[in-house]
């Protein structure tokens, strides 16, 4: 055995003692460092850029330690253009805040922004209203002020905060350690805090995602179109998941221009000594990324998850979801720097850390992932479940069996009870991990049927010895986490729900705007049952609790703050009720719980503050907000105008064209959803029209059969109608004006023909039809041409807003 496989061996289970890492971003402004009001006797020395230092960690324990976080508006350049960010003491991401277990944490933000912010200490136990979610249990940091945070550290390990709102996405979060009370042996560490980014605002990604633009999947090369299907051999997979009103298969919602670990696309840490092993502190502070983590040098022990620690396991590969963190030990390399690789779960990127001097190691590339063979093990597990894959990004839901209230769990978390997917916590997750060989491994040969292997293995094995693949499963407890079974239980059930066509997200299909608060009383035990329904994977997140995420380990099932609940699998999570007041519950994906995925826990019985009492108007209405859209085709015959403005439940649809002799039509529809799902929509409206120069024509043809002041190219009449999806994503419109003329119509949009080349198709019982085919060549404009049989032939752009 080698000297550093030895100490590899010994320092497993051993945690790191306290290193300052500094944090430095290529183009950022004022660099600072938030630097402790009260320092401790043996104070931490300030390190380099980019290095970390090792220190014996001070014996005295209990201080008040303070810090300041100045928060303000700045400029960066990561790919070649100049972009706003928010900067926290003058770097992004913000510095790293230090504390020991049992200190009272002190921390003021001073907003220098112009607008309003927030602050959310990320996994974190501490009172109610320090939680720092607006206008729900903390006020919103104005402009000009600062706010105050204090609160006991009752936990060790490694969480961050962050905005709770979309800064989030502009770079204000940063990294919060706590170390043990305890003194132990101390290792060198390092803190790697992930994070992607978009050179757009994140309040344009949100429209953009609302209006169901094509622009990021054409940009990752995930269109999935007919024509790429024909060519791969899986033209009836997809002809499958559009006659079930499926969007495309997708695995992150945003392409994203670049994916940092602490701030750089690439981080260097140069004073990691050959054969050492070091711990670091991962945090996914990315806004809607999971990362697949390989290092060159060797496996990832891990040894702790979300801030609790874990029976020490290698793998070769660990995901980590949206907002989770993860302690591992490395091993540096005796000669070279071997990377640490972190690569989005799209795999249209990725960031670096290198540890030690020279020639670098490099992690083996990961294969772009194959949409069509997913979309064909979605299509294959929706027939083996027997969900009706008739959702508009959703699947119908199942029953999930569980046991009354008041009862306690079946021993160890058993879910064998579950109807539909038993897919256990992530046994077989929704996005395979993909593989360096020709393609992704299917669930079925990563996992085999059912279960999978590994939790066939038994709650009770010690896997630290087995480098593979991650899953929930191999997460153990150190010591038995079951609650008091004295305590009454209160079961929580909800569906993960979804409709990718307008972008809203939900549990049972009602977003937070609509969606009454949750009870539960101090005292109980709550078993929370996770069901998603959804294409998507969702990164939940509870504030102020520690949960057990009950697997494979039975009574060592794993403490966590955030998990992932994968497509088509049931989690189920329990807890300790106790604590007070209100508290959040969301899906860590930013845009997904911007557009409605969030509940109010609340506790029964504590007394209301200032937000409850208005039920929590302002909180709630965020996700109903109303979003704009346009599309402009100036072409050679005629312009083609078509707009839209809605919001959850409601739209205003309006419809133009016009030629340059004179001739226009418009309607105009207000419409509302009428059904879970969004598939049928009633509306009223108005038909306002002129066709000049083609009344006598048509009426030659034999086209204009409706009355000479109600017809095709003259129309004034007020109307009634529905809209209703029918498969192959086909809308079909049923109206009748006030003297009782009825028109079907039915429209399809955006039907994939290549990766950039989509087709729109239109006709109705007047006799009016349309045909186009648009080139797009960025966000916001296509070649285009189209063929309408009263207008004629013509190309040209088509503008997109």
């Amino acid at each position: 055995m080698t000297l550093p496989t030895a100490l590899f061996s010994l320092l497993v289970l051993l945690p790191a003692a306290l290193p300052a890492v500094a944090q430095t971003m290529p183009g950022m402004q004022m660099p600072a460092r938030a630097e402790p009001k009260a320092p401790r006797p043996a104070p931490v020395p300030k390190a380099a850029p980019g290095g970390a230092t090792t220190v014996a960690r001070p014996a005295s324990v209990g201080k008040r330690v303070e810090y300041d976080l100045y928060v303000a508006d700045t400029l960066v350049n990561f790919t070649g253009k100049v972009r706003t960010a928010v900067a926290i003491n003058g770097r992004l991401p913000g510095p790293t805040l230090r504390f020991i277990e049992g200190d009272t944490a002190v921390v003021r933000v001073h907003n220098r922004m112009k607008g309003t912010t927030s602050m959310h200490w990320h996994g974190l136990v501490l009172p109610n209203k320090e939680d720092g979610v607006p206008y729900l249990n903390t006020a919103p940091i104005l402009p000009g002020t600062t706010h105050t945070f204090t609160f006991p550290l009752r936990q060790h390990g490694t969480y961050w905060y962050h905005a709770h709102g979309l800064e989030e996405q502009l770079g204000m979060y940063g990294s919060f350690v706590i170390q043990p009370r305890e003194t132990k042996p101390v290792l060198r560490e390092y803190v790697l805090l992930l994070s992607d980014w978009t050179d757009q605002k994140p309040a344009e990604v949100l429209r953009y995602l609302k209006r169901a633009g094509e622009w990021y999947a054409v940009q990752k090369g995930a269109t999935q179109s007919y024509g790429e299907a024909l060519a791969a051999g899986y033209f009836k997979d997809k002809v499958r998941q559009e006659w079930g009103r499926m969007p495309a298969m997708d695995v992150s919602d945003v392409f994203y221009n670049k994916f940092l670990v602490n701030g750089q696309e690439q981080a260097y840490f140069k004073d990691a000594q050959p054969g050492e092993v070091v711990r670091l502190r991962i945090i996914n502070g990315g806004t809607s990324s999971y990362f697949h983590l390989q290092y060159a040098g060797g496996p990832l022990q891990v040894i702790a998850a979300d801030g609790s620690d874990v029976v020490p396991f290698a793998v070769t590969k660990l995901e980590i979801a949206t907002a989770e963190t993860y302690d591992v030990l490395i091993t540096v390399p005796a000669t070279g720097a071997a990377e640490f690789r972190a690569t989005s779960s799209d795999v249209t990127g990725y960031t670096s850390a290198y540890f030690g001097r020279g020639e670098a190691m490099h992690a083996p590339d990961l294969p772009k992932l194959d949409y069509f063979q997913l979309t064909r093990e979605m299509n294959s597990m929706g027939r083996m479940t027997g969900m009706n894959t008739s959702g508009a990004g959703q699947m119908s839901p199942q029953p999930a069996a569980a046991g009354p209230k008041g009862q306690a769990p079946p021993k160890g978390g058993d879910m064998n009870g579950m109807n539909g997917m038993n897919m256990q916590n992530g046994t077989m997750p929704a996005t395979p991990v993909p593989t360096p060989r020709d393609r992704p491994l299917n669930r079925q040969e990563k996992n085999g049927p059912g279960m999978g292997s590994l939790q066939d293995q038994g709650p009770g094995m010690d896997m630290g010895g087995m480098a593979g693949e991650f899953n929930y499963n191999r997460l153990r407890a150190l010591r038995p986490t079951t609650l008091d079974s004295t305590k009454k239980w209160r079961e929580i059930k909800l569906t993960l729900t979804g409709n990718m066509l307008r972008y809203i997200w939900s549990f049972d299909h009602k977003t937070l705007s609509v969606a009454d608060a949750i009870p539960i009383r101090k005292g109980e035990n709550v078993r929370m049952v996770l069901q998603n329904l959804t294409m998507m994977r969702h990164p939940l997140h509870l504030h102020g609790h520690v949960f057990r995420l009950v697997n494979a380990q039975g009574a060592y099932s794993p403490l966590k703050n955030t998990f992932d609940v994968p497509s088509m699998s049931t989690v189920t999570i329990e807890f300790d009720a106790n604590a007070e007041q209100d508290w959040f519950f969301h899906c860590h994906t930013l845009y997904h719980m911007a557009a409605g995925m969030s509940r109010v826990i609340a506790y029964e019985g504590s007394v209301p503050n200032e937000f409850a009492k208005t039920g929590y108007k302002v909180a709630k209405a965020g996700d109903n907000a109303r979003y704009p859209w346009a599309d402009l085709s100036v072409h050679s015959q005629a312009t083609f105008l078509e707009a839209n403005i809605s919001n959850n439940k409601h739209a205003l649809e309006f419809e133009g064209r016009f030629n340059y002799r004179g001739n226009y039509e418009t309607e105009t529809h207000l419409l509302r959803y009428l059904d879970k799902r969004q598939f049928l929509a009633g509306f009223i409206g108005y038909d306002f029209r002129d066709n000049k120069t083609l009344r006598s024509a048509a009426d030659a043809e034999g086209g204009n059969q409706r009355t000479a002041k109600n017809n095709r190219n003259f129309r004034r009449q007020a109307e009634v109608g529905v809209y209703y999806l029918l498969p192959m994503l086909v809308r079909a419109e049923l109206r009748t004006d006030l003297t009782g003329q009825l028109r079907l119509r039915l429209e399809r949009r955006d039907l994939p023909l290549s990766n950039n080349v989509f087709l729109d198709i239109s006709g109705n019982t007047d006799r009016e039809f349309s045909l186009g085919v648009r080139y797009m060549v960025s966000k916001n404009a296509s070649l285009s041409t189209n063929y309408d049989n009263q207008y004629g032939w013509g190309a040209g752009l088509t503008f997109h807003y």
